[in-house]
Formats: C-alpha cells, structure tokens, sequence
C-alpha cells in the first residue's frame, strides 16, 4: 500500500510540474510583451529551465543525462547548419557553455566523456 501511495505520488506531481512549465511558457509569452521584458523574461526562462530539471528528476531521467542530450541536440543542430549556428552561432555558444561546466557539476571531469 506504501509504494502505491508513493507512485500516485509521484505521478500527481509530475503533473502539477507539467502545469507549471506550461505556466511558464505562458510568461515568457507575456515577458515579450511587457515594458520590462528583460527581467521577466530572464525569470519566466529560468523557472521553464529549472522545471525542466525538476521534471526529468521525477520522470527517472538523471541531471547529468539532461544536459548530454541538450550538447547532443546542439552538435547536431551545428553538424546540420541550424538556422539558429548558420547566422548566429547559438548552438556553438550552448555547447561551449555546458562544456564549460558554468553553474554546475558538468564540467571538466564530464568533458573527456563527450
């Protein structure tokens, strides 16, 4: 009885994280829209970013897995000529930061590992 208590748990909760994150990409949104669209926006994304963290926790998927398949989806979008590379080398930019390990443990010691 326990351990089901704990799933539904987990599953009410992963869908309360889902509503959120659709709450935040509302706000980045309006954060277009608004006078002081920087710091709005600069909030509504890093709440969608940590959301995204959060849910994958929960759905079994580790931090450090999240942030491999986000270089992936970069070294692909670079090997491919992005639109988002081609002219404006975003796509380089994200890699090299997580590369870099800015902000978290993905740093030096996983880069030999990429």
């Amino acid at each position: 009885m326990h351990q089901s208590v704990n799933v539904a748990s987990n599953a009410k909760m992963i869908e309360m994280i889902k509503a959120e994150f659709i709450g935040e990409a509302a706000d980045v949104l309006r954060a277009s829209l608004s006078a002081n669209g920087r710091g709005e926006l600069l909030d509504a994304l890093g709440g969608a970013v940590l959301l995204a963290y959060v849910l994958a926790r929960r759905c079994g998927i580790a931090l450090n897995e999240l942030d491999e398949d986000v270089v992936s989806k970069a070294e692909s979008g670079i090997a491919g000529a992005h639109a988002l590379e081609k002219g404006y080398g975003d796509l380089s930019l994200i890699k090299k930061h997580f590369e870099g390990g800015n902000l978290r443990g993905f740093g030096q010691d996983k880069k030999r590992r990429l």
